[in-house]
């Protein structure tokens, strides 16, 4: 049933009003209580108060889930708070079929959210692959590529700009391999001292360097049978190329200062952001040592390139920090999420989780709002909203949307209900309610 909160005194004693109500789970706001503290409490599906843009703005702070209808106001009054928010303006006396109406769309509006949160459960499961979030298309094929080499790859190589996601996708090689339980160890090679790598990968006998006081194994050596992760290794010196090439031929290598030999057991994963090839041209790289690294390659596309992975990635996010500090955001307003989609983060996964943690570490709100993102994110949001048509109604938006998304799916309504984020039984509905004319009905 429909929670509903009516907020204004006058509202309240309003007889034929809370008569209609009185079919739902209605309450009414008592001044002795905080109203924000209130609305983010109990999660009200409608909410019925006076016309008031200052207080619809913190209503829908407070919780932007909630459908707020204002009763009074003129008629340009009524474009602004449409523009604002609103879900609809009531002129005086109100007109309670109209109303009975919205409040029942608002209802089956309700049902496709609890369907929605719970295809987004289903999303999460299926969209998630070791820890990696993805469901566009090419992180797909991504997901399918390492399910396939995980059981027989001993060298692989992940290629793609900085920040989207290369050591995760290495962890997620990595887990779902035979040596998923043993170490996972990280070097980066373009930020070691030159001198100090081959001494950081190979380990070094006592007394090969001052300082050198003890036995010491290299990441070869203490991964065991797991897996060591090679960053950058395009900036990798060309006088350690040799040593690597060496251990990854045959496994074949010496602690520094040692004349033992010893043999690598682990699987290697290296990355980069640069072009292996042009650097094997330009002479910064060996080329045997490019066949060897590159016979399974992983490219990584950028997050412009799928931006269909921005809401789920957010979401996956949010609940992470949820998990890491106690502090729950419940989500990301509409608007605010246009925004994140229009833009094209140069600085990809990385900036989007930075951002993510940033934002909501300082809300005090339970949904990051389009005014919490940085200006030049958050224009691109606000240019997305002065580009609305706000002439239609909210039934003839749905309806052209359902019918461009089966336009676009030759008639096809259950992927067109997967598509749309509801189910096929509530498509239908949709459909019949609307008089969509349809082809056929797979």
């Amino acid at each position: 049933m429909l929670n509903i909160l009516v907020v204004e005194r006058r509202l309240v004693e309003n007889k034929a009003l809370m008569g209609l109500l009185g079919e739902f789970n209605t309450s009414v706001w008592s001044e002795t209580e905080p109203l924000m503290e209130k609305i983010k409490k109990n999660s009200y599906n409608v909410i019925i108060m006076g016309y008031g843009l200052d207080l619809l703005k913190s209503v829908k702070n407070a919780d932007p889930r909630a459908e707020v209808f204002l009763v009074g106001g003129s008629a340009v009054d009524e474009v602004e708070a449409i523009n604002r928010g609103a879900s609809a303006c009531l002129r005086e006396p109100i007109d309670l079929e109209r109303l009975k109406k919205s409040i029942e769309e608002i209802g089956e509006l309700a049902l496709v959210r609890r369907e929605t949160a719970e295809l987004e459960k289903q999303l999460f499961e299926r969209y998630t692959f070791a820890g990696v979030v993805g469901k566009s298309p090419r992180m797909l094929d991504i997901f399918n590529y390492l399910r396939r080499i995980a059981k027989y790859y001993k060298t692989a190589t992940i290629m793609g700009e900085t920040g989207v996601g290369k050591e995760e996708i290495a962890k997620a090689l990595h887990q779902t391999s035979p040596g998923a339980k043993e170490p996972f160890l990280v070097s980066n090679c373009g930020a070691m001292v030159e001198t100090l790598i081959e001494s950081e990968l190979f380990g070094y006998k006592k007394g090969a360097f001052t300082g050198a006081v003890a036995d010491t194994p290299g990441i070869f050596e203490a991964a065991g049978e797991g897996t060591v992760f090679l960053d950058e290794i395009g900036d990798m010196p060309l006088s350690l190329q040799p040593h690597l090439l060496r251990v990854l031929q045959g496994g074949d290598f010496k602690r520094v200062g040692s004349t033992q030999p010893l043999k690598a057991r682990c699987r290697v994963i290296t990355a980069t952001n640069k072009d292996l090839a042009k650097e094997v041209k330009g002479g910064r790289f060996r080329e045997d040592l490019y066949f060897r690294l590159t016979a399974l390659t992983i490219h990584v596309p950028p997050l412009r390139e799928r931006k269909d992975d921005i809401p789920l990635l957010s979401r996956y996010m949010l609940n992470r920090f949820h998990h890491r500090t106690g502090k729950k955001v419940l989500g990301i307003s509409m608007q605010a999420q246009a925004a994140l989609m229009a833009y094209d983060w140069p600085g990809n996964v990385r900036e989007l989780e930075n951002l993510i943690e940033h934002l909501a570490i300082l809300t005090t709100e339970p949904f990051l709002r389009l005014e919490d993102l940085p200006p030049g994110i958050r224009g691109r949001g606000a240019a997305l909203e002065k580009g609305a048509d706000v002439t239609k109604t909210l039934d003839q938006v749905v309806k052209a949307h359902i019918e461009a998304v089966l336009g676009q799916l030759n008639g096809n309504q259950s992927r067109a209900a997967n598509v749309l984020g509801i189910s096929r039984r509530a498509l239908l509905r949709k459909i019949e309610k609307h008089s969509i004319k349809t082809e056929r009905g797979l």
